[in-house]
């Protein structure tokens, strides 16, 4: 009753289901779940990196500095290429090396930036029209991704923070009840009585209430 309601918590207050099963397995088999560790650290698993301000920040910099250079415009989009090698420029690439017309450049690289989409493709408009340099824009347009990749970071520090502090308070105390029901030192539901599984019963609830309102907020922080 105490691992079915422990499990409960746990899926109620939003814990990845792989938590959970790892969770179950340490209660039913604890020595296929120190394998199942075991197994996990040593292979280990790499997440792909997904592209950010940071990264076209990089190109932007790199663009800004060929054009100050004296490169030509799709010159230097090939050669800025190669400081952000995560973002998808190959299509801007083959745009600049068939010769296309500038705002069709900037339109593909619209669609490879997260930041400055639009920006981007109305700078090499611009510069189609007028002729005239962009190099001091495409270095504003830099510094507004820099910019934006901080407060991304800034933003993913301060939700991994509540959401470690929310793993603290609500975990160490199931943490606590999972140790003593796999090691078999805890009371049984039979010597706990009914007032005992109650009070246990609404511990275990409290936990995984503020557990979901801490969820809630992480999840609003970060739309």
């Amino acid at each position: 009753m105490l691992i079915g309601a422990l499990l409960a918590v746990l899926v109620a207050s939003g814990a990845p289901l792989p938590i959970v099963a790892a969770v179950a397995l340490a209660l039913i088999h604890p020595v296929w779940f120190l394998v199942a560790v075991a197994v996990w650290a040593v292979v280990g698993r790499r997440r792909r990196a997904v592209p950010g301000p940071d990264e076209e920040a990089a190109f932007l910099r790199g663009l800004a500095a060929e054009l100050s250079a004296g490169s030509g415009l799709r010159a230097g989009v090939v050669a800025a290429a190669g400081r952000a090698p995560g973002l998808d420029l190959a299509r801007s690439a083959r745009l600049c090396s068939a010769g296309r017309p500038a705002a069709e450049v900037g339109a593909a690289l619209g669609d490879a930036l997260p930041v400055n989409r639009s920006a981007i493709g109305a700078a090499f408009r611009l510069s189609s029209h007028t002729g005239g340099p962009i190099a001091p824009l495409i270095d504003t347009l830099a510094a507004r991704a820099e910019a934006m990749g901080r407060l991304e970071r800034e933003r993913r520090a301060s939700t991994a923070q509540a959401r470690l502090s929310a793993w603290v308070v609500g975990g160490l105390p199931i943490g606590l009840i999972v140790l003593a029901l796999a090691t078999g030192t805890g009371p049984g539901a039979g010597d706990l009585g009914p007032v005992g599984v109650g009070l246990v019963g609404a511990g275990l609830g409290l936990i995984g209430a503020g557990s979901i309102v801490v969820a809630v907020m992480a999840r609003r922080v970060v739309r």
